[in-house]
């Protein structure tokens, strides 16, 4: 019998490199499914099924009355107008993501426990939806790195509920009016045990008790939110939310107080805007409330530098000195009280991160870079040069096997 004999020449070994390169540089291309009365799918969730990992998903104008179950990595989005997606079940999500990597954009969200449900994963983006009338309108479960941006979230029991879940950033969203589910409390939005979480320039009014309630939740970065006419309380800072930084935010109006601070230590609130509350900071001699070094700003036409607390609209202390900051202390013991709102001091930044200019060196002779990026056109070029260089490679493998 005739035993085939293994080919482990370097020429060999060269040419079945080059060929798997190759196979590797050609990546698959996504595909794009349709969903309604002229798409390939009657729903959601049957296109859901028939989508590999990576396509898109369009859902066309109308109403659809399912509960949708997200497990590979896709893109949900409307096909023009904004789709209605109604929950078939109400005690069950509209959306449940369970894969990362998941996008759903553009979509009315309707009923449901949560609008969105994010469970264990990560790399998920909410944007642009509108979600009303369920428990939670986004819900984060056990997830990390997620993002939640530019939604209408109102009108549900919370605007983003947060469960053990870390380093999400929840940014440009509208969570106002909501009312809690039963008896719960209803936050704009609430973090429980999580931290290193982003929350900026949210909307976060008129909501059922608290605008943001954190609890045991940490190093949180609260900035640049409108916080307003919560029916209690502003932000809320429970027992161990420790180190959380609240800076930029226009907390107003809210009746019993601006923030609450209770069992929490080392939160640094300071930039802020605190305007028509009976108790700006509650609890503030656990927090510290000015600047943790000197800032660099502008106050009169004059740039300035020097430490900064809180705008307090009822400081009746004076300013000696025309600097914008407070000559006596605030009442509640910062010392650097700002006497307008913090818009009045231009750009605000740490002088630390303030560095002078180099000067321009000039250089005779330049030095050729190292290497030249190659050109969309190059790039076609050199991907041209190893297709047939694969082709000619498999040609000379299987020409050497034939000998062989």
């Amino acid at each position: 019998m005739r035993h085939a004999k293994l080919v482990t020449s370097p020429s060999i070994l060269a040419a079945v490199a080059l060929i798997l390169f190759g196979a590797l540089a050609v990546p698959g291309s996504a595909a794009q499914l349709t969903v309604g009365s002229q798409g390939q799918f009657a729903t959601i969730q049957s296109a859901v099924e028939a989508a590999q990992p990576g396509d898109t998903i369009f859902i066309a104008p109308g109403t659809y009355v399912e509960n949708v179950w997200v497990n590979k990595p896709l893109t949900i989005t409307a096909a023009s107008t904004q789709p209605t997606v109604q929950a078939a079940d109400l005690s069950k999500d509209v959306f449940n993501v369970t894969s990362s990597g998941v996008r759903i954009e553009g979509l009315n969200i309707v009923g449901g426990a949560s609008g969105v449900e994010i469970r264990g994963v990560s790399k998920c983006v909410i944007s642009n939806i509108v979600a009303r009338d369920s428990q939670r309108a986004v819900y984060l479960a056990y997830s990390n790195n997620n993002a939640v941006t530019g939604s209408n979230l109102a009108g549900n029991g919370y605007g983003v509920y947060s469960d053990y879940s870390f380093g999400n950033t929840i940014s440009a969203n509208n969570a106002t009016s909501e009312k809690g589910a039963g008896n719960a409390l209803g936050d704009g939005i609430y973090f429980n045990h999580g931290g290193s979480n982003t929350v900026t320039n949210n909307i976060l009014s008129a909501n059922h008790v608290y605008g943001i309630s954190l609890y045991h939740s940490t190093q949180n970065v609260i900035s640049n939110n409108t916080i307003s006419d919560n029916e209690y309380i502003g932000v809320r800072l429970g027992e161990a939310s420790n180190n959380n930084t609240l800076t930029f935010n226009t907390i107003s109006g809210n009746p019993q107080l601006g923030v609450m601070i209770l069992s929490a230590t080392g939160n640094q609130i300071y930039l802020n805007d605190f305007i028509s509350q009976p108790v700006a900071v509650g609890g503030a001699s656990a927090a510290i409330l000015n600047s943790p070094e000197k800032m660099v700003y502008a106050y009169g036409g004059v740039g300035r530098t020097g430490f900064m607390s809180n705008y307090y609209s009822d400081y009746k202390g004076a300013d000696s000195n025309g600097s914008g900051i407070g000559t006596t202390p605030s009442i509640y013991g910062d010392k650097y009280p700002l006497v307008q709102p913090f818009a009045n001091y231009g750009n605000i930044i740490r002088a630390s991160a303030v560095t002078p200019t180099p000067s321009p060196q000039r250089s005779e002779t330049a030095s050729p870079p190292a290497y030249a990026p190659l050109s969309g056109v190059n790039v076609l070029l050199v991907a041209g040069v190893l297709g047939v260089a694969s082709l000619i490679a498999a040609a000379v493998i299987y020409a050497i096997l034939k000998r062989t």
